[in-house]
């Protein structure tokens, strides 16, 4: 997710102006800025600018909440109008080319209910293999709150990890979320504390969970954005979709289990005889507690688009209204494009690397870009309205970037020597067209300049504080203010 510091804003600059001096006589040292208070702010905004440069050369994590707000925040005024929800939080995202469709408070805290067992599934598929057995404890069992759904397991029965996801992503079981816990951390306290390290690698960027199954706790919080970020890992998992997508399942008498164990979903877009069924819908997880009300995340296909949808904090039937309305949001007014059905586009600047100073990137030729990548383009703009650049990644991989008034649409890697016109770089006459035939960039030095630059602006900022500093330290006291009549000047 580069694209977040693509966004950031630079420190507006500031002038130091107006600074009288008084006719034949030199400005003293105290009086500059209006004195010692004066030399105290200029000592101030020094450090803020040097804590701005610190953070321009070593930039957070793209995940951090932050940025995340930020990308939210500049989401074009120029696309579709977006439908009204109830759902007190949502986002839609398109995952082919990482853009962010519409977004309601996303990064709120919110409780998550049993969409937590999107992480616990995760995790259970990460980490065990289907076939591994779990025994299933009493406390995994008996710990449950009255009414929690479950499947009925009984303490010391036992499960394939297979059976047990069924379990976990169809009916919703608790208890069947405990068994995974201690099957991979031995307690669900255990399990929470990787659960938490799983998010943070995974890109979440405000969750804190306490348990493996969503059942309502206080500290026990998510958000919106953080479960697209965590569905998003899961689908990933090709046993993730077999098991999430289906409606209904059955656990067999085996040697492990003599029970007969029938599993349904509780995912009305997932039924055919429900209202809601809709065949574009492939996966999804349901959650509801009385604090977190009605919660869902969905994945949904159609039209070259593939689609994440959460909305949390809503009321029966809002949560699936709401998803419905923004998948066809997405779908009627949105469409993905391929890189070459834009070369109407404009081509902007140089080619940058990924750092803050935006520095020229070393001497290579690019040729065409990924034509698997997928831009999306919203129905009120022109392929015009998209500008592009040529972007260094931090792992040294170059990509063209897409946006539409500075916000991402998606971004394409390039396919380095390929020379033929496949792809439209070139007019009838042989010369370039306006995109690339084949770009030429020249670097600075083979090291990070862009962090050199930093060390030297930090250095340079760090010895015009310590001056300001010695000058407050060694400066007389001001003298009181007379009156104007009072003092003759020369």
């Amino acid at each position: 997710m580069d694209y977040f510091q693509a966004l950031k804003r630079p420190l507006k600059k500031t002038s130091l102006s107006g600074i009288p001096k008084t006719p034949g006589r030199c400005c003293r040292p105290h009086r500059f800025m209006g004195g010692r208070s004066g030399i105290r702010k200029a000592a101030v905004s020094i450090c803020c600018c040097i804590l701005f440069a610190v953070s321009a050369a070593f930039p957070a994590s793209a995940a951090s909440k932050a940025e995340a707000d930020t990308l939210i925040a500049h989401i074009p005024e120029s696309f579709p109008e977006a439908p009204e929800l109830a759902s007190e939080s949502a986002i839609l995202v398109e995952i082919n080319s990482g853009t962010i469709l519409y977004a309601k408070n996303a990064t709120r805290s919110m409780f998550p209910a049993s969409t937590t067992k999107l992480m616990t599934a995760y995790l259970a598929l990460t980490r065990c293999g289907l076939s591994d057995v779990i025994e299933y404890s009493r406390s995994a069992v008996l710990s449950l709150e009255p009414g929690s759904s479950h499947i009925g397991i009984r303490p010391g029965d036992r499960l394939t990890v297979e059976d047990s996801l069924y379990g976990l992503l169809l009916p919703s079981a608790n208890e069947v979320a405990n068994g995974i816990a201690e099957k991979i951390s031995g307690t669900v306290s255990a399990f929470a504390e990787l659960m938490n390290e799983t998010a943070e690698e995974l890109g979440c960027v405000n969750t804190h969970f306490v348990n493996a199954n969503g059942l309502h706790d206080p500290n026990h919080m998510t958000c919106a954005y953080d479960l697209y970020r965590i569905m998003l890992a899961d689908i990933r998992l090709e046993d993730f979709i077999r098991i999430s997508s289906r409606t209904a399942y059955v656990k067999e008498a085996d040697e492990l289990n003599a029970n007969v164990i029938p599993m349904g979903t509780t995912n009305q877009f997932l039924k055919k005889d429900s209202e809601f069924y809709d065949a574009n819908v492939i996966s999804g997880k349901t959650g509801w507690t009385e604090q977190a009300g009605r919660c869902l995340v969905t994945y949904a296909a159609k039209d070259g688009m593939d689609l994440i949808c959460v909305v949390m904090n809503s009321e029966v039937p809002n949560q699936y209204i709401d998803t419905r309305r923004l998948l066809y949001y997405g779908w009627d007014h949105f469409k993905a494009v391929r890189p070459s059905d834009l070369n109407g586009s404009s081509l902007t600047g140089r080619s940058l690397s990924a750092s803050p100073l935006a520095l020229p990137d070393n001497s290579v030729t690019l040729s065409a870009p990924d034509e698997s990548a997928r831009i999306i383009i919203p129905d009120t703009v022109s392929s015009t309205d998209i500008t592009r650049h040529i972007q260094l990644e931090e792992d040294g991989t170059r990509r063209l970037v897409y946006r539409l008034d500075g916000y991402p649409l998606g971004s394409a890697g390039y396919i380095p020597g390929d020379s033929d016109n496949r792809y439209g770089f070139w007019n009838d006459t042989g010369a370039a067209a306006p995109l690339l035939a084949s770009v030429k960039i020249t670097r600075l030095h083979s090291v990070s300049i862009w962090l050199i630059a930093a060390v030297f602006l930090l250095a340079a900022l760090l010895s015009l504080f310590l001056w300001l500093l010695y000058r407050v330290l060694t400066s007389p006291r001001e003298m009181p203010e007379h009156d104007e009549h009072q003092l003759k000047f020369f």
